[in-house]
């Protein structure tokens, strides 16, 4: 082939596939942490915090979290999957299984702060007597600067009193 065909044919090939040529993909990561029940206990007693009232106790929660994150210039979106538990204040012996499965995008400002927020999936979820219950799922959308836009209702009291009822 003669060198006019061959730059010709290299020129051709980078039109044809510009977009493969320069395009930058987005930065990906991992991430995980764990909040024990000790970190629960310990929150509840300095502030108060909880997952729920029970009436004679409170909700306490444990759980380890996995995040896959990709970020682009203009949003950063995070897969997060978590697995732990509820407990009963009361009695910390006992516990069930809570975890969620969903994503959750940062819309960016050109300086790389957040300005908006949707949640997607499978919120949360609690396993009662061997049944997969689901607490929270949908889409939730929220702007930082003026609150909620649009959000899927939680399952209700009726969930709630369910793992209030199987703890107590």
């Amino acid at each position: 082939m003669s060198r006019t065909r061959l730059t010709a044919a290299v020129a051709l090939a980078a039109l044809a596939f510009p977009a493969a040529a320069s395009a930058a993909g987005p930065e990906r990561f991992e991430t995980s942490f764990t909040y024990t029940l000790a970190d629960a206990v310990a929150d509840y007693q300095a502030f108060g915090e909880h997952a729920g009232d029970c009436g004679d106790f409170v909700l306490l929660v444990d759980f380890t979290v996995e995040r896959d994150v990709a970020r682009w210039p203009d949003r950063e979106v995070r897969h997060i999957q978590y697995v732990g538990h509820f407990y009963s204040s009361a009695d910390t012996s006992r516990s069930i299984v809570r975890g969620g499965d969903f994503n959750l995008t940062l819309w960016l400002d050109s300086s790389g702060a957040p300005y908006a927020i949707t949640r997607t999936g499978l919120f949360e979820y609690a396993d009662i007597d061997s049944q997969h219950v689901v607490t929270h799922v949908g889409r939730d959308e929220l702007d930082l600067a003026t609150g909620p836009i649009s959000a899927t209702p939680k399952a209700g009291d009726t969930v709630r009193q369910a793992v209030c009822d199987a703890l107590g």
